[in-house]
């Protein structure tokens, strides 16, 4: 009797430890010099909202349309300016890494300077007590300037564990003057709790994970003078909730989706993942290069001009809403008719046979 009550107790110490929860320590997230391959696809009919203790989540299904290769570039390869900005005495502002981006429409405005501006990127601070934003930069001429936030942007709060909740915010002042008359600011609030623990399958196999979910509100405005007097124009409030699934030591989220919300709904606009490589790379950088979108912004007509060949051009609004689509079948160049978008900040999508580019359109 006493032997079986011993091999119980051994039997429920394990099943204890196999069910325990994970943590989530620095080391977890990407160090310069990390990549990471992530795929991508644009709307799935899986549950990604339900959560809890001990949970079990079944993502096996997802199926990339494209992937890309995310890439966390050392601090020392900015130009003099940044390594002046966020160079390892720039103190709170010493940066990790940067990646390209493309969450400020910024560098889409090329079509209307006498300069050529490209190639925004955001800089992290990786850190045992929390993942930062600090600022971004943007090539003016192929010389890398720098624009430090504000306030920094908390987008980690570390160890994080099951049941943590944090509030940050950022602020985020870009002038490019005196190349250009044109201001932007970017002001966000995010909300972060750790909603859930268990396990997780994705394309990528099977894993102990914590899901942490982001509420973000974004209010952006841009200061422009390419419409008679110089005037701020406040963008459409960015209002979203980012799903994420984490595990120990893959640098990254195994998943993240991305949801509008609206009136109490939510619409997925973009799901990305992390998975074995297969063929379909689109990176940022080599896809966005293809393609010139102009003018941006715009009042009725827009212009693409490309080396790929597009197929498909489809619009959605800041909800995730498709809200146009056109068909070119495998057109180099071609316009497009906005007159009867409403004004705003539109995620375009160009499908090419290439892969899909994403780009930001704003329509006044």
């Amino acid at each position: 009797m006493i032997k079986n009550t011993f091999f119980l107790c051994i039997l429920l110490i394990l099943s204890a430890k196999t069910k325990a929860q994970i943590s989530l320590a620095v080391g977890d997230f990407a160090n310069a010099g990390d990549t990471v391959r992530l795929s991508q696809m644009t709307n799935s009919n899986l549950d990604f909202v339900s959560t809890g203790t001990n949970y079990t989540w079944d993502f096996s299904s997802l199926t990339a349309s494209t992937q890309s290769l995310k890439e966390y570039t050392p601090i020392g390869f900015g130009s003099f300016l940044i390594l002046a900005t966020y160079g390892p005495f720039a103190g709170s502002y010493a940066a990790t890494y940067f990646n390209l981006t493309t969450e400020l429409p910024i560098d889409q405005l090329s079509a209307f300077l006498p300069i050529q501006i490209s190639d925004l990127s955001q800089y992290t601070k990786r850190a045992n007590s929390g993942i930062t934003s600090i600022g971004y930069s943007i090539n003016v001429q192929g010389q890398g300037v720098p624009f430090k936030s504000d306030t920094i942007e908390t987008r980690y709060s570390l160890p994080l564990t099951f049941g943590d909740v944090h509030d940050s915010r950022g602020y985020t002042f870009v002038d490019l003057n005196p190349a250009a008359d044109i201001k932007y600011i970017q002001h966000r609030q995010r909300h972060t709790e750790v909603d859930g623990w268990g396990t997780v399958t994705t394309p990528l196999g099977t894993f102990p994970a914590l899901r942490v979910r982001h509420d973000i509100y974004e209010i952006d405005s841009i200061y422009q003078t390419f419409f008679g007097t110089g005037s701020w124009i406040g963008t459409p409030a960015i209002d979203r909730t980012e799903y994420e699934w984490w595990t120990n030591g893959k640098k990254e989220y195994l998943l993240k989706v991305v949801a509008s919300n609206f009136n109490g709904n939510q619409n997925i606009s973009s799901i990305e993942f992390q998975q074995q490589y297969l063929g379909l790379d689109a990176g940022l950088t080599e896809l966005t290069n293809e393609l010139v979108l102009y003018p941006n912004p715009t009042e009725d007509l827009c212009f693409f001009e490309s080396n790929l060949a597009v197929n498909d051009v489809i619009f959605y609004n800041q909800m995730g809403e498709k809200v146009a689509t056109s068909s070119f079948n495998g057109v180099q160049n071609a316009w497009m008719d906005m007159h009867d978008l409403s004004p705003g900040v539109y995620t375009c999508q160009l499908h090419t046979n290439k892969g899909v580019i994403v780009r930001k359109l704003t329509k006044l």
